[in-house]
């Protein structure tokens, strides 16, 4: 699971570092869009917790 985890992370992390420069360059696609990016960040966040709390479950066990 914890290797799901991360491997979705890793994916959002690559999205994230390509496509947030392009809207931040390109003309008002920041503006547009920025609700879009607002809820990939917390889905960023919410993996990074995820992560945390499967491994701190599976390191107890």
């Amino acid at each position: 699971m914890i290797t799901a985890l991360t491997a979705l992370f890793v994916l959002v992390s690559l999205a994230l570092v390509v496509t947030v420069p392009v809207a931040l360059a390109t003309p008002g696609e920041w503006e547009s869009s920025k609700d879009q990016f607002n809820k990939i960040f917390q889905l960023w966040v919410g993996l990074v917790v995820a992560i945390a709390t499967a491994d701190g479950i599976s390191s107890s066990i």
